[in-house]
């Protein structure tokens, strides 16, 4: 009986659709709301650009790897997300707190080229991790906006700067965009 349990319910897991990814975007809105959590080990998909450049990430068994910070856009009073394709729409966007950013980790993710911003296509799960970013110099804005701080637990020791928590994406895989 209980083989016989088991078989109907693996025929039912292999049959079943699988969930479909989560558009980065409606994602990483319902995080600055507070409601990321209902996207829980969950693909999360979406194309975004690399403004940040690489970021040095260490592991566990104490070596290093590329992961990515990827800005999806910068939010509107309207509630819409308006790209960002330059250096200088960038940085007005993060003096005024309006960005709209994951940060992606995988074995594989491929370094920015040094040429400036890269859009990536990309896909991670998000598994409740965070990762703290820090906004770029030019962007000081003297007082903190809703958003800033380091994720808890991860206050930067000895950092001067403005930071501020992103969702961070495991298991990450990224491409860049020509052309975009």
């Amino acid at each position: 009986m209980l083989r016989a349990t088991c078989a109907v319910l693996a025929s039912a897991l292999l049959i079943a659709p699988a969930q479909p990814d989560v558009d980065a975007v409606t994602f990483a809105t319902a995080f600055r709301a507070g409601t990321g959590d209902q996207y829980k080990n969950r693909q999360i998909s979406g194309t975004g650009v690399s403004f940040h450049g690489a970021v040095t990430e260490k592991i566990a068994d104490g070596s290093t790897r590329t992961s990515l910070v990827i800005t999806l856009g910068a939010r509107t009073p309207d509630g819409k997300l308006n790209p960002l394709k330059t250096w200088d729409d960038f940085v007005a966007a993060e003096r005024a707190g309006t960005t709209v950013t994951v940060a992606l980790s995988g074995p594989n993710l491929p370094p920015p080229p040094a040429s400036g911003p890269t859009t990536y296509q990309f896909s991670g799960v998000y598994d409740g991790q965070v990762r703290t970013v820090m906004r770029p110099p030019q962007a000081d804005i003297g007082s903190e906006p809703a958003d800033a701080g380091p994720c808890p637990g991860e206050q930067p020791v000895n950092a001067k700067g403005q930071f501020y928590c992103v969702p961070l994406l495991t298991g990450a895989t990224a491409k860049p965009v020509p052309g975009l």
